[in-house]
């Protein structure tokens, strides 16, 4: 690179690129969002011109061989992030992509060799990790507070309803999102549950789509056993009005609640003691995110959710479908 400018070039100019990643993008310091990707043209015209983007590309291999192009932001359907990451690392630009990282960790395993092969960062979009609530549960079982963790639980829902033939359908379609609730809303705590208690040593699961007209599953409810003999479960859903976002840690000596994970309010239940602390999330959930991948960049050193963790959570899921499937 020419410069400490990190230019961006955006593939999938949908729901979330609108929500959040554009304007990370653009807000982040050292960063620039170049060039923007969609087959749609009048979606993307107008999603360049609401954010300022001088380059409209309406095929990836496009935007992907432009020399003005230092990083490549996957926020395209599951199914494509394989091959996408691939060619970006190919013409030697780095690469954060959308979770889940990939359908299943054998395309995970092609993505990060392609990036490795290239000399290429490539990152995971699990935001939760830069929540300050998330960084506090962790500074307060690193401290030992509530002693020896035993356990960790999470429960989350969306009122995900979604048509056939929709712009968003690819969500519940395996072949496109390689699955349903689990991969979509259950990632991003699986994720949090390795980052928190380490490699997992078994699971159990559930998945079943009971209220959607869906092929993927809208009801998922996993077991785990982590390698240190402590337990994890979750529960995630579609096809429901509740709007359930629970995060739970059970330890020897106390307990830790954050209900919403989304929000700020974080129980420190010591038993004979009980305090509250608030811990407000960023306004733009993707903006330590992006900010870090480009410090990654920069500093020549690894993101702080790499390939190599996108690929871990990932294989979890994979346990969790082979097992329900038993």
């Amino acid at each position: 690179m020419k410069s400490d400018m990190i230019r961006w070039g955006l593939l999938g100019a949908g729901d979330i690129a609108h929500k959040r990643v554009a304007r990370a993008i653009i807000d982040a310091p050292h960063s620039a969002l170049t060039a923007a990707c969609r087959r749609d043209e009048a979606k993307l015209r107008e999603f360049c011109r609401v954010f300022g983007v001088e380059r409209a590309y309406f095929k990836d291999e496009d935007l992907i061989s432009d020399p003005d192009i230092d990083a490549v932001y996957v926020a395209t359907p599951v199914d494509l992030h394989l091959p996408q990451t691939v060619a970006a690392a190919a013409h030697g630009k780095h690469v954060l992509v959308e979770k889940p990282m990939a359908r299943t960790s054998a395309e995970c395993d092609l993505m990060i060799a392609a990036c490795r092969t290239q000399g290429v960062k490539l990152g995971v979009a699990y935001y939760r990790r830069f929540y300050p609530i998330v960084l506090r549960l962790k500074e307060i079982l690193a401290a030992g507070e509530i002693g020896r963790p035993m356990a960790i639980a999470a429960c989350t829902a969306t009122s995900l309803s979604i048509p056939p033939g929709a712009g968003s359908a690819w969500r519940v379609v395996p072949e496109q999102s390689g699955g349903g609730s689990l991969m979509d809303v259950g990632s991003h705590r699986i994720n949090l549950f390795l980052d928190m208690f380490g490699e997992v040593a078994e699971v159990k699961a559930f998945c079943h789509t009971l209220a959607g007209d869906y092929q993927g599953e809208d009801c998922a409810s996993l077991i785990l056993r982590f390698q240190s003999g402590a337990h994890g479960s979750l529960q995630c859903f579609f096809s429901t009005l509740a709007n359930a976002d629970e995060f739970a840690i059970v330890g020897t000596k106390g307990r830790l609640l954050a209900n919403p994970l989304n929000g700020s309010k974080l129980i420190v239940d010591l038993g004979t003691q009980e305090r509250v602390e608030e811990h407000p999330p960023p306004a733009n959930l993707h903006g330590p995110l992006v900010e870090d991948f480009v410090k990654a960049i920069l500093e020549d050193r690894p993101p702080r959710v790499d390939g190599e963790e996108g690929r871990l959570t990932n294989e979890v899921m994979e346990w969790a479908y082979q097992d329900a499937r038993a």
